[in-house]
C-alpha cells in the first residue's frame, strides 16, 4: 500500500514523510508572522519564532524568476527555540531564491514569502590582500596573526599554498598555523607536513575558509602508556590534537582537503573511553551570537587506518552542553570519514538546524552520535554507513542517540540513509543515565548482524519514546532472515513482500548509489533523491575530497627524484610541479621522461587522473624521437581529438584511478621517453588548466591464456560448479561457483615483494583470495585473502561486491614465508551457495624493487 502524506496536523506532531498544511490565499490573516532565513553555499536553514506545538505549515522554494513552486519538507516544532525550525536542501550556490512558508496557528491562516541568496562557492578576495606562502613562511609555525593577515567582509585576505612549500611545525610546536583572532582568512592548496600538537590552531576568530589541504604527522608522541592510554612528556593525557582545533570559533568552511596520518592512535573501548587524535572539532560558541556556528565540511577525506585510529573523526567539544559542538546552520556534505576507535562524527550538543548528508562513513565504533540533542532540529540523509568497527573489530551503534530527559531537548531527522552493522543501526545509548532520545526516522535501510539480546536490530530504543516515529524504513537481519527492531515502530515498510533475504542481500552488494523501491507519495519533498526508485545512502558513485596525494603503490614513479625533461617544441609553459609519487602540469605544458619502456601484449598502465579546466588534450604517452604520433598516446581528456581517448574522467570531478592494458592500445616495441602532456595551445579561459597525475607505473601483467589455469587442490574445486573465464587479451580471470585455481610460473617472493591486482567481488562469496604455493594442496598460510563472509588464511584486504573494482596491494613479504613458489593461486570459495557470487581478476603482478 501506499500513503498521501499531505496532511494538515500540528508541528509538534509533524512525523510523516510530509511535514505540511495547505494554506487558502483567501484566507491569510493580517496578523503577518516573520521568518528568519539562514544560507549556506547549498541551502537555507529556516526558523519561525512564537510558534508553538499546535502550529501546522507548509514549505515551498523556487528560484528568483521562476514561475512554479517547489514542495520543500515542512518545518518541526523545536520546543527549546518555541519556534518551527527546518531547511531547504540540494540549491545552488550564489543563487536568489524565493522561500513562502504558510502556516495556521491559533491566530489563523499566514503566508509569509522572503527572499534570501546562497553563499557563493568562494569568498570575495581583496587582491590587495592576496599572499604566496612561498613569499611569506620560511620555517616553524606560520604565524597569521603576527603577520597581520586578515580581510574585510567584502575583500577577504587570501594566503596562497603550494606543494613546493610545506609547513614543518618542528618537533615542540603547539601548532603548525596559529591564527588567533584573525578573520576574513581564506586559504588555498595547504600542505602541513609535520604540525605541532595541532593543525589549524584559532581562537574566537570568525570567517575562516580552508580550501584545499593536506595534512599529516601532528600530535604528540607517546612518552608512556598507562592502562593502554597514552601521556605526553608532562604527564598529561594525550587528547584533543586536532588538525583544525579552532576554539571558539564560528563561520568555518573546510573543502577539499586531505587529513590523514596523525603521530598517534588513539586508544580502543577496551582501555575504556577512547583518547587521542582528532581531524575536526566542532568548538563553535563564538562570544558574538551572530558567528556562532555556521560551519562547512564539504568535499574531505579524513581517513585514518587500521594501525593508525582517530578517538572521533570529527568531535564535538562541550558536547552535553546548549552551546556544544556545532551549536546551529552547519552542513558536512560529500565526505569521506574512516578509521576512529570511537566515533565517525559527533553531532552531540546543540544540532539546531544541523545538516549530515552524502557521506560515507566506516571502520569506528560507532557512526553518528547524536547524544545527545541539546536543540534541534537535525537533518541526516542520504549518508552510507559500512565496513564499521574498531581495530579490534567491534562496534556499538551506527546512529547514537540518547539524553533526551537528562539534556532535552532536540528532535532528530534521519532520512533515505544505508546503514549496514553488525550491532545496530539506530541506537539507544546513555547520556548521564539516560537512553532516551526523540528520532524521526523515515526510508531508511538498516540491515544488521549479530542478533542477540541488546544487538542486531534496526532500531534498538528500550524506552520506546513516545514522540519518535519510524516510517517506512526497510529494517532487516542477515543472519536471523527477518526483521529485527526494539520499538514501538509507527509503520512499517510499505510492501512486506520486499522484505525477505534476497532483496536485502541484494541491497547489501549493489554499488552506490543504491536504490529501493519506494512510492513517489512516500517520499520526502526535497530531501529524496532518485526517479522510479529511491537512492538510499550516498547519491553519488564516489565522495571525499576531490583531488588529493595517495600514499606511493609499488612500482610508481618517484617524480621528486625523477629526471623530468622539457618535451620539445610543445612545452610552451613549463609549468609543473613534482611532489613525490605526483605530477601536476599547468597551462601549456608537455615533458618527457627518458627510460627504457617496453611495451608488451601484457602491459598495463595504473595512474591516478585528476585535472581541472578545459585543455585541448591531457595525457600520457611514449616515443623515441619528440615527435609524438596520434597512435602513441593515451588521452583522458581534452577538447580536440588527438590520441587514443579511455573513457571514465572529465575535468573538475574527483580523481579516478586507471588501470590500462596499454599492450592492448599501443604499438608493442621499446620506448625510450615516457610523455606527460597537458596540451592548451589556444586558451579558452583565464585560467590556466590543471593535470595531476599520482602513481604512475608501467608493468606487465599475468596473462592467464599464456599461463594455464588449472584445478587447484580437487578437494577444493568443485568439479561440478567451478568455472574459470578468461578474457579475451588474458589479463583478466573471472572465477565462479566454489573455484580454486591455480597456474604455475616462477614467483619469488623477498622481504620488500608487493602483490598487486584489480579485484571485484559480485553477489556473495565464502572466501575471495589469492596466494602462493609450492605444491598442489590446500594450505591456510599461502591463501591471502581479501574479501567474502569467512575469516580464513592470511587476512590482506577487506574488498565488498558494493565496492565496485579495487586495486589490492598487498604486502606478501611481510606476510608469507620468503622464496620461490611454483603456483600463484586464485579463490572464490562458494561452498554452500556455488551461485551465489563471483570473484574477477585482472592485472595481477609481484612486484620486488630493485
Amino acid at each position: 500500500m501506499s500513503r498521501l502524506r499531505r496532511l494538515f496536523i500540528p508541528a509538534m506532531l509533524c512525523t510523516s514523510v510530509v511535514c505540511s498544511s495547505v494554506v487558502s490565499a483567501e484566507a491569510i490573516s493580517t496578523e503577518q508572522p516573520s521568518m528568519n532565513l539562514s544560507a549556506l553555499i547549498e541551502s537555507v536553514n529556516i526558523t519561525m519564532a512564537g510558534a508553538d506545538e499546535t502550529t501546522s505549515n507548509n514549505l515551498q522554494y523556487r528560484k528568483v524568476g521562476d514561475s512554479e513552486w517547489l514542495d520543500a519538507n515542512g518545518l518541526y516544532y523545536d520546543p527549546v527555540g518555541e519556534q518551527l525550525s527546518g531547511a531547504i536542501v540540494r540549491l545552488t550556490p550564489a543563487t536568489a531564491y524565493e522561500v513562502k512558508l504558510s502556516v495556521q496557528d491559533n491566530d489563523g491562516e499566514h503566508s509569509i514569502v522572503e527572499t534570501v541568496t546562497t553563499r557563493a562557492n568562494k569568498p570575495p578576495i581583496d587582491p590587495d590582500k592576496i599572499y604566496n606562502l612561498k613569499d611569506i613562511y620560511d620555517g616553524g609555525v606560520l604565524n597569521v596573526e603576527a603577520l597581520g593577515i586578515e580581510g574585510s567582509e567584502d575583500g577577504w585576505a587570501m594566503i596562497k599554498g603550494d606543494k613546493a612549500t610545506p609547513i614543518i611545525a618542528g618537533d615542540d610546536a603547539k601548532q603548525a598555523i596559529w591564527l588567533g583572532a584573525q578573520s576574513y582568512v581564506y586559504f588555498e592548496d595547504i600542505v602541513i607536513e609535520q604540525g605541532g600538537d595541532l593543525g589549524f590552531f584559532a581562537e574566537e576568530a570568525h570567517h575562516i575558509w580552508v580550501n584545499g589541504c593536506d595534512i599529516s604527522n601532528w600530535g604528540r608522541e607517546a612518552a608512556g602508556y598507562d592502562r593502554g592510554r597514552a601521556y605526553d612528556h608532562d604527564g598529561r593525557r594525550i587528547n584533543h590534537d586536532s588538525a583544525f582545533y579552532l576554539r571558539r570559533t564560528g563561520v568555518v568552511t573546510i573543502e577539499n582537503c586531505y587529513v590523514h596520518d596523525p603521530v598517534l592512535s588513539a586508544n580502543h573501548w577496551g582501555y575504556g573511553h577512547p583518547k587521542g587524535s582528532n581531524a575536526f572539532i566542532a568548538f563553535a560558541n563564538h562570544p558574538d551570537e551572530a558567528f556562532q556556528g555556521q560551519i562547512i565540511l564539504r568535499n574531505n577525506t579524513f581517513m585514518g587506518s587500521d594501525s593508525v585510529r582517530f578517538n572521533d573523526v570529527v568531535e564535538s567539544r562541550y558536547n552535553l552542553s546548549e552551546v556544544g559542538g556545532f551549536i546551529r546552520d552547519s552542513a558536512i556534505y560529500n565526505n569521506r570519514f574512516a578509521y576512529a576507535n570511537d566515533d565517525i562524527i559527533e553531532l552531540d550538543g546543540s544540532q539546531h538546524n544541523v545538516l549530515v548528508y552524502n557521506n560515507e562513513f566506516s571502520h569506528a565504533y560507532g557512526g553518528i552520535s547524536v547524544a545527545p540533542n541539546r536543540q534541534g532540529p537535525s537533518y541526516i540523509f542520504n549518508n552510507t554507513i559500512r565496513k564499521m568497527g574498531d581495530e579490534r573489530g567491534e562496534m556499538w551503534a551506527s546512529l547514537k542517540a540518547g539524553g533526551l530527559s537528562s539534556n532535552p531537548e532536540g528532535q532528530v531527522n534521519f532520512f533515505n540513509n544505508y546503514v549496514i552493522s553488525e550491532r545496530n543501526g539506530i541506537t539507544a545509548s546513555n547520556v548521564e543515565g539516560d537512553n532516551s532520545f526523540w528520532v524521526n526516522a523515515i526510508n531508511n535501510v538498516l540491515l544488521s548482524n549479530n542478533p542477540s539480546e541488546n544487538s542486531g536490530f534496526g532500531v534498538w530504543d528500550p524506552q520506546r519514546g513516545y514522540r519518535s516515529r519510524f516510517i517506512n524504513n526497510y529494517s532487516f537481519n542477515l543472519e536471523d532472515g527477518e526483521v529485527r527492531d526494539n520499538a514501538d515502530i509507527s509503520e512499517p515498510f510499505y510492501d512486506d513482500s520486499l522484505v525477505n533475504q534476497d532483496v536485502a542481500v541484494e541491497l547489501k552488494t549493489q554499488p552506490a548509489p543504491k536504490t529501493l523501491p519506494v512510492p513517489e507519495t512516500d517520499r520526502i519533498p526535497n530531501f529524496s533523491v532518485g526517479g522510479e526508485q529511491l537512492v538510499v545512502g550516498i547519491t553519488d558513485e564516489d565522495v571525499g575530497a576531490f583531488h588529493y596525494r595517495r600514499a606511493p603503490v609499488a612500482g610508481a614513479i618517484d617524480f621528486n627524484t625523477a629526471s623530468l625533461q622539457s618535451y620539445g617544441s610543445q612545452n610552451q609553459k613549463n609549468a609543473f610541479t613534482p611532489w613525490h609519487n605526483e605530477l601536476s602540469l599547468e597551462g601549456n605544458t608537455w615533458l618527457s621522461l627518458e627510460g627504457e619502456y617496453q611495451i608488451t601484449e601484457n602491459s598495463v598502465l595504473d595512474a591516478t587522473v585528476y585535472g581541472e579546466g578545459n585543455p585541448e588534450l591531457a595525457g600520457i604517452g611514449f616515443d623515441n624521437d619528440e615527435r609524438i604520433a596520434d597512435d602513441e598516446l593515451i588521452a583522458f581528456y581534452g577538447t580536440q581529438s588527438f590520441g587514443i581517448p579511455v573513457s571514465g574522467y572529465e575535468s573538475g570531478a574527483r580523481q579516478k584511478r586507471f588501470s590500462l592494458p596499454v599492450g592492448q592500445l599501443l604499438k608493442h616495441g621499446e620506448y625510450s621517453n615516457m610523455v606527460f602532456a597537458l596540451d592548451d595551445d589556444a586558451p579558452s579561459a583565464p585560467e590556466l588548466p590543471l593535470l595531476s597525475l599520482t602513481n604512475v607505473r608501467l608493468y606487465d601483467a599475468l596473462n592467464f591464456t599464456q599461463n594455464t589455469v588449472s584445478a587447484y587442490d580437487v578437494k577444493q574445486d568443485s568439479a561440478e560448479t567451478s568455472n574459470a573465464e578468461v578474457s579475451n587479451d588474458g589479463l583478466s580471470l573471472t572465477l565462479s561457483g566454489n573455484a580454486w585455481k591455480r597456474v604455475e610460473g616462477d614467483f619469488n617472493v623477498e622481504a620488500d615483494s608487493v602483490l598487486v591486482a584489480q579485484v571485484r567481488l559480485s553477489g556473495t562469496v565464502e572466501i575471495a583470495g589469492l596466494g602462493f604455493d609450492t605444491n598442489n594442496s590446500q594450505n591456510e598460510k599461502a591463501v591471502l585473502s581479501f574479501g567474502g563472509s569467512q575469516n580464513y588464511g592470511l587476512n590482506a584486504e577487506n574488498v565488498t561486491a558494493t565496492d565496485g573494482w579495487q586495486r589490492i596491494e598487498i604486502p606478501v613479504g611481510e606476510l608469507m614465508n620468503h622464496g620461490a613458489y611454483r603456483y600463484m593461486t586464485f579463490i572464490a570459495d562458494n561452498d554452500a551457495a556455488p551461485e551465489a557470487g563471483q570473484v574477477e581478476f585482472r592485472h595481477v603482478s609481484l612486484f620486488t624493487p630493485d
